[in-house]
């Protein structure tokens, strides 16, 4: 079977500048005010950024996939363990919680099987 070649449209090109720019606003918030209020709201913003950005590439590709939901799920622990002074345990939960409702929500599980077997072409 022959990969799917990428094409561009208005749909990806959306999804790659909401990719970018919630990429481009985590790394300035995280370099300008660890920790602060203002960096709570902005990763909040950031993670929904990426979240929407891969609805409009969806079906996403794995390899895209996997590092959203990852970055998603830790911003979100991120701001619970700024938001909560300081728990790590509600950061943690946070950050499980979130993993497995957006990879559940993306269909993580079942995009897996289907490429596993195109892995090694």
């Amino acid at each position: 079977m022959m990969k799917k070649t990428f094409t561009w449209s208005v749909n990806n090109g959306f999804a790659v500048l909401l990719l970018t720019v919630g990429t481009i606003l985590a790394i300035t918030t995280l370099g300008i005010s660890f920790g602060s209020p203002i960096s709570v709201d902005a990763m909040v913003t950031a993670a929904a950024l990426w979240l929407a950005g891969v609805v409009f590439l969806h079906p996403a590709p794995v390899r895209i996939l996997i590092p959203v939901i990852t970055l998603v799920s830790l911003s979100l622990g991120y701001a619970t363990y700024f938001s909560t002074s300081g728990s790590w345990l509600l950061a943690i939960l946070a950050t499980i919680i979130t993993a497995s409702i957006v990879s559940y929500g993306f269909s993580l599980r079942k995009s897996i099987r289907q490429h596993h077997s195109h892995w090694y072409d």
